[in-house]
Order: C-alpha cells, then sequence, then structure tokens
C-alpha cells in the first residue's frame, strides 16, 4: 500500500503547537458556551485526543 493512505506525524513544532492549540479549543470553549452534554463530551474527546497527539508527537 501506499504511504497516503495513512495518517502522518507530526511533521515539526509548528504542527505540534497547532494540534495543542486546537485541542485546547475544543476543550475549553464549548464549556464557555455552555453547549449540550452531549456535544460537551465528544468535543471533549476529540480536543483530548488532538492534545495528546500533539503532545507525544504523533
Amino acid at each position: 500500500m501506499t504511504n497516503r493512505l495513512y495518517f502522518r506525524k507530526n511533521v515539526g513544532q509548528v504542527d505540534k503547537i497547532i494540534r495543542i492549540a486546537l485541542g485546547s479549543a475544543m476543550v475549553l470553549v464549548p464549556a464557555l458556551l455552555g453547549k449540550s452534554s452531549v456535544k460537551h463530551a465528544i468535543l471533549h474527546g476529540i480536543g483530548g485526543a488532538t492534545v495528546l497527539e500533539g503532545m507525544i508527537g504523533y
């Protein structure tokens, strides 16, 4: 198979920073805006995974 089918790891420091910032926003913004609990939980999960990916470099 070709490499195009797989996710790429963090390319550099900028990619890590973007993932951490985006993930943090996905965790914090719904809490501040008071969205429904289901949307809140989904965004928390996705945001937390994004932050983790940025931190570990994957």
